[in-house]
């Protein structure tokens, strides 16, 4: 039998042992990389905004369970650390539902809930899934294919041809590329992964056609990489390279590394004239406050002249890489054989990668001859790298006020969306932050440490299931080995940035995870429980489980989801002029009775009310809006909203000391709120005033000590910010108000009198 005909034969037999369920799940996966980037990378910004974007690939995972459940009625067996690891993975949502049991936001610890329990169900996917060869190359296909088109998106919009809104973000120095995840950062942070695999591929694809398709991408990729002027995510590639290196083989490495070095440098040497015309194009295509956005044509002299320098670009690199696979690759590998047999061999190219990188850093520090090749905006950014430059400041406070969160809920945390409800009552400085910005940090202070100890130890176990088998299996090894790359690239910059927050980056991790143990599957039995395996039940009680969890999943998504919509379809109703506000109030009770613990559907309610109150003067609008937040606040007690218009609202009721200790409670979980100082200030005055009228001067005695000990803290912590480093940003501005100097001022007024 030729060649040709046997491996079709075995393609063949392989498919054919898959179960058509194995195929309708794969094309699900893949259905699922190439639909939902485009939502804003599903971004997870504990806002209304962002939400139904997720519910609606939730909604996609859970249905991908109920596949799967049915899939493993035929697969399923309690015998192997697969088997083990699917039972695993859901420790992490159930910790994150146990942790909403004390939840400082019910809302988003339920939300957070379903996303980790679609993320453990994307693990569990690409375990199974992902276990025939066709089927897991079907999954590789998928994901490089819709990284690209990342990538490509990003330069479009770079180029002028496309307007995706914040593909391009304004920064204080000027634009920075973020494609479709609006966050410079985080698509920094992809473009590592993805340069890191499109290398490996290059170095290892047998077939030409591949290895010119990945060659051609990897100076696209890095000529976005350098456009997102990410500091963090420099230094992520030196260490991924020198993880990555013990797993090749010398002259693999020898080729990644030189692969490597041609791309960047033939990047580099077209990158400054690509940001002048990048520079001059986005003052043309961007928004202004004079100007709406625009898009230019491809063959206007800017786009033309940077599609050609960048197709130059493409060429050269992937003509140099074709033409060392084609005349050097043989000859290099026949002369290094017996070096490449020492057991050592596997460390010199580590080793020197080390040296190179350290001298390469060395002279772009202290050369300013170097520098100067570099864009002005890029060099800035080399020379700032550094352990005192701000962002690095400000990420270890976020990490320190972290721990400070946990010391306070060290088991279970405080639920999903805890730092963003919570990390204003522990913050050092007045920074603002909604992110952690760091996927760890987060965990632990929305889970505790339970929580941080389960992620980690899975983690842990699942990269140790896989570099055991790659070592023990040889014969197995292959390109889900791009699975590992993707995986940990990822999850090291998501270290220190919030990548994770992204919901299809975070997918991206968990479904490389389970399917770069996929190929292993033969190999992880666990013959002490193969007696086990053989009784009925445990063959059918985990699918059966799973089926059950997907449509309990499914109608828990589903009706939150319709909550937003109902929620929508009240706001569409606000535009109909001719709606009366019964009417209105119907819609918005819709909203509310569908997912009560949603503060943004009572805040929105309360609005209405109080303006309803405001036009016709009816007090039960007034009360009907306090008790409306009342109910939202115990739900949601750190929503400063809620507590700002509950003052309000108790202020316009005449309840003064009702207003006084809600403005209070206000003071401290948002310490560092100028602006609830100054109600609260102006407040306590008013009520002194009131007193001193009342001739009650004991009352006002009170008022006035809490005016004194109001602004002896605001002092405290301006004399706190005095401390900070130079290099560290104070954040928002933080210092006595008109309102608050006249308030003090009343004070001394009436001491003198």
């Amino acid at each position: 039998m030729s060649a040709r005909k046997k491996s079709f034969s075995t393609t063949k037999s392989a498919s054919s042992d898959f179960p058509l369920l194995g195929w309708v799940g794969t094309i699900g996966i893949a259905l699922f990389l190439m639909i939902f980037p485009y939502n804003r990378g599903l971004f997870n910004g504990y806002e209304l905004s962002f939400e139904q974007d997720i519910y609606g690939a939730a909604i996609f995972g859970y249905v991908m369970l109920l596949i799967l459940a049915a899939f493993l009625f035929r697969k399923w067996q309690f015998n192997s650390y697969r088997s083990l690891l699917s039972i695993a993975i859901l420790a992490l949502p159930v910790v994150y539902w146990l942790a909403s049991f004390q939840a400082v936001s019910s809302y988003y610890a339920k939300f957070m809930t379903l996303v980790f329990f679609l993320l453990a169900i994307l693990f569990m996917s690409g375990m199974y899934f992902a276990e025939s060869k066709l089927s897991r190359k079907t999954i590789e296909y998928a994901l490089m294919l819709t990284s690209y088109l990342i990538v490509i998106f990003g330069i479009f919009n770079l180029f002028g041809q496309l307007y995706y809104r914040d593909a391009l973000w304004l920064a204080h120095d000027g634009y920075r590329l973020t494609s479709v995840f609006q966050y410079s950062n985080t698509y920094a942070g992809f473009l590592v992964a993805l340069f890191l695999v499109s290398l490996y591929y290059a170095v290892h694809c047998i077939r030409p056609s591949a290895r010119l398709i990945h060659a051609a991408m990897l100076v696209p990729i890095w000529v976005s990489f350098m456009l997102t002027y990410s500091r963090g995510a420099i230094v992520v590639i030196p260490v991924m390279v020198l993880i990555l290196m013990p797993f090749l083989r010398l002259t693999k490495q020898i080729a990644y590394i030189a692969f490597m070095v041609v791309s960047v440098l033939v990047s580099m040497a077209i990158l400054g004239r690509l940001t002048i015309n990048a520079d001059q194009i986005a003052a043309i295509v961007q928004p202004t406050a004079e100007k709406a956005q625009s898009t230019i044509s491809m063959f206007s002299s800017l786009p033309l002249q940077s599609w050609g320098l960048l197709l130059l670009g493409i060429v050269i690199t992937a003509g140099l890489i074709m033409l060392y696979h084609a005349k050097a690759a043989a000859p290099i590998e026949a002369k290094l054989e017996r070096l490449a047999s020492r057991k050592w061999s596997f460390a010199a190219m580590p080793v020197a990668f080390i040296v190179l990188t350290a001298a390469g850093v060395a002279s772009l520090l202290s050369s300013s001859a170097i520098r100067g090749l570099l864009p002005d905006k890029v060099a800035v950014r080399f020379e700032n790298i550094n352990l005192q430059q701000h962002s690095v400041l400000e990420r270890l406070t976020f990490y320190r006020d972290g721990l400070s969160v946990a010391s306070d809920n060290p088991l279970l945390g405080g639920g999903g969306g805890a730092w963003q409800a919570m990390f204003e009552q522990y913050q050092n400085n007045p920074y603002w932050s909604r992110q952690a910005h760091s996927f760890f940090v987060q965990v632990l202070v929305e889970t505790g440490w339970i929580g941080l100890i389960a992620l980690v130890g899975l983690l842990g176990f699942i990269y140790f299931l896989y570099i055991r088998s790659y070592i023990r299996y040889p014969e197995l090894r292959g390109s889900h080995f791009i699975f590992f790359i993707m995986s940990l690239s990822l999850l090291v910059h998501s270290a220190i940035d919030f990548d994770m927050s992204y919901v299809f980056i975070s997918s991206i991790v968990f479904l490389s995870l389970g399917a770069m143990l996929a190929p292993y599957s033969s190999k992880l039995v666990i013959r002490r429980l193969s007696g086990l395996s053989k009784k009925p039940w445990t063959s059918i009680a985990y699918p059966s489980a799973l089926a059950l969890l997907s449509i309990v999943l499914l109608v828990a998504a589903i009706r939150e989801n319709s909550a937003i919509q109902k929620y929508n379809h009240a706001f569409d109703l606000v535009s109909k002029q001719q709606t009366s506000f019964d009417e209105l109030l119907v819609a918005i009770d819709d909203a509310v009775d569908a997912s009560p613990k949603h503060s943004s559907f009572s805040l929105t309610k309360a609005d209405w009310l109080e303006q309803a109150f405001n036009q016709t003067k009816d007090a039960q609008h007034l009360d009907a809006a306090i008790s409306t937040l009342d109910q939202a606040k115990k739900y949601d007690p750190y929503n400063r909203s809620i507590i700002l218009k509950q003052f309000n609202l108790l202020q316009t009721k005449g309840l003064f000391k009702e207003s006084l200790a809600t403005i209070d409670d206000g003071v401290v979980k948002f310490p560092w709120d100028i602006n609830i100082y100054e109600a609260a200030m102006t407040s306590y005055a008013k009520a002194r005033q009131t007193a001193l009228t009342d001739q009650n001067t004991a009352e006002a005695a009170q008022y006035q000590d809490r005016i004194l000990a109001l602004s002896s803290e605001v002092e405290r912590r301006i004399s706190q910010l005095a401390d900070l480093p130079p290099e560290q940003q104070q954040g928002r501005s933080f210092t006595f108000t008109p309102a608050m100097e006249e308030a003090i001022a009343g004070l001394e007024l009436s001491a003198n009198h």
